[in-house]
């Protein structure tokens, strides 16, 4: 018998502490919920539990992200709604002005009530915001860049198909003065188009470009209500929402592809610097043609827990100038005179459809419904972001769920197994203790000893 080390003892208080640590453990794993605490509870648990984690936090805000887009995408489509609407007023009045009982005077109160619609429809594109931001105005406007069209051909010279018989028959409003009667859409008789129009209701125009686009970076053009934009790719990629064009690139590549696909509403660009109208009438011959131009709003919504998993959404303006429903004054078929408001606090430049002239009523009448197609067209393409928004909701929360389940069975503590494993330490860290009391009273057997 030994009294200098208790060897008993140590090998009891050895065996408390590992059962009081394994105790403690337990302990923590109950209280938390979680079986991976600290790095050393599970190492390469932890490594990938936390990459977990940050995918399903980061598809849980995904899917909030969603259905902020969906309310957004609900927000304009709302106030487009209203903008077909007054379309419809619209075009109600307009026919309602081309029955021949009508005189002058009535036509006159006529056209206030369709000038007070189209300044609303330039108020509710402008003031259409959701967060502050403007969802109908458009993206920023492109600098000009030296850009002017004219009508280069005479009538005649283009078949029902569309197609340029020869340059024969072409002539130059600048040097030669057509019918008036035949020819319409250069009031100045200067040969440049600024949202023109052939006039003629029985055969199809021809456009020309008389100066080419001065390729400057920013700067850009407008055809038919497509914007295009210059950019440098020395300096980078193409940031911008219009069609790009690299400062090197031939234009008239760019604009052949262009025209092929997705293509021009109104016009087929059909040679070097020549714009034909797809269809006979004035609903064929409208086109937009001007300098700089205003792209559509790129609104990127984050719809995954990782870098660059977007869905853009592209929203054009929607102003009475980009349905073609205004003009500078003088434009024929619209007023002399600028009289539609482009927003609250904003100079008036621009002159709305005009039905006091018998031939302008039914421009008018074809130029609302191009502007009510375009307004579907445009609400139809909302419909579907917003229907695809809804499955992207949809399949987040399935997403989110599974990848939860995975993490949970990696992290999460099995309550019932560690209850179990809790209730055996508890019992040895008891038995360690009691062991050990008993192991330190061994040295006063060495008492017996001494006394006897």
């Amino acid at each position: 018998m030994k009294i200098n080390n208790n060897t008993p003892a140590l090998q009891g208080l050895n065996a408390l502490h590992q059962n009081t640590g394994a105790l403690n453990k337990s302990l923590e794993k109950l209280s938390s919920g979680l079986r991976i605490n600290k790095a050393a509870d599970d190492v390469a648990g932890m490594a990938i539990s936390q990459k977990m984690r940050t995918q399903v936090q980061g598809l849980k805000q995904a899917n909030n992200n969603a259905m902020d887009g969906i309310s957004m995408i609900q927000t304009a489509e709302g106030s487009l709604n209203e903008v077909h609407d007054m379309l419809q007023r619209m075009r109600e009045l307009s026919i309602q002005a081309a029955n021949g009982t009508y005189g002058t005077s009535d036509r006159e109160q006529i056209q206030k009530e369709i000038d007070h619609l189209l300044s609303e429809i330039n108020i509710t594109s402008g003031n259409t915001e959701f967060n502050t931001m403007p969802l109908l105005n458009g993206g920023d406007p492109i600098a000009n860049s030296g850009f002017e069209m004219v009508l280069h051909g005479a009538i005649s010279d283009v078949n029902e198909d569309g197609i340029i018989d020869n340059n024969e028959g072409f002539v130059d409003f600048e040097t030669e003065d057509l019918d008036a009667d035949t020819v319409t859409g250069d009031p100045n008789g200067t040969g440049i188009y600024d949202d023109a129009r052939l006039a003629t209701v029985t055969e199809k125009a021809v456009y020309k470009m008389t100066e080419l686009p001065v390729p400057k970076v920013g700067a850009g053009f407008t055809i038919d209500g497509v914007a295009f934009e210059y950019y440098d790719i020395n300096q980078g990629p193409y940031t911008g929402n219009a069609v790009p064009i690299e400062m090197n690139d031939n234009l008239e590549e760019i604009l052949t592809e262009y025209d092929a696909s997705p293509g021009f509403d109104n016009f087929t660009y059909d040679k070097p610097d020549l714009f034909v109208a797809k269809e006979k009438g004035s609903a064929g011959n409208y086109m937009i043609a001007h300098d700089g131009g205003t792209p559509p709003v790129n609104i990127d919504i984050q719809i995954g827990a990782n870098a660059n998993q977007l869905l853009e959404v592209k929203l054009g303006s929607m102003s009475s100038q980009e349905l073609g429903l205004t003009a500078p004054p003088g434009t024929p078929g619209y007023g002399v005179t600028a009289n539609i408001e482009e927003g609250i606090g904003i100079e008036m430049t621009r002159a709305g459809l005009n039905l006091t002239e018998d031939d302008d009523i039914h421009y008018a009448i074809a130029a609302i419904d191009k502007a009510i197609n375009k307004v579907s067209a445009t609400r139809s393409s909302m419909g579907a972001y917003q229907n695809r928004l809804e499955h992207t909701v949809e399949n987040l929360g399935v997403s989110e769920e599974n990848m939860t389940m995975s993490l949970s069975q990696i992290q999460d503590t099995d309550m019932a197994a560690e209850m179990a494993e809790y209730t055996r330490t508890n019992v040895l860290t008891q038995s360690a203790t009691a062991m050990l009391a008993k192991a330190n009273e061994l040295p006063n057997t060495v008492l017996q000893l001494i006394q006897g």
